[in-house]
């Protein structure tokens, strides 16, 4: 198993943050997300749909050296 994580320092957590930052709820151990119990996929935060596609990419750039190989230095 290899674990990818977000790369990414909280967002939101400072007086120039916004709620519009890629990781605004400040998780390190994978992407997350904030959502009323009472409302639909559709009330998702853009900024937590935009930090999961940012986890994605790196989730695939991940993939592809395995697939590939890295070549050593």
């Amino acid at each position: 198993m290899q674990w990818v994580d977000l790369g990414l320092h909280p967002g939101w957590n400072s007086s120039t943050g916004s709620e519009n930052d890629l990781n605004r709820l400040g998780f390190f151990a994978g992407a997350a997300a904030r959502t009323n119990s009472d409302e639909g996929p559709e009330a998702v935060h853009k900024a937590d749909v935009a930090t999961a596609g940012h986890l994605g990419r790196r989730v695939t750039e991940t993939a592809k050296v395995f697939v590939r190989g890295r070549v050593a230095a």
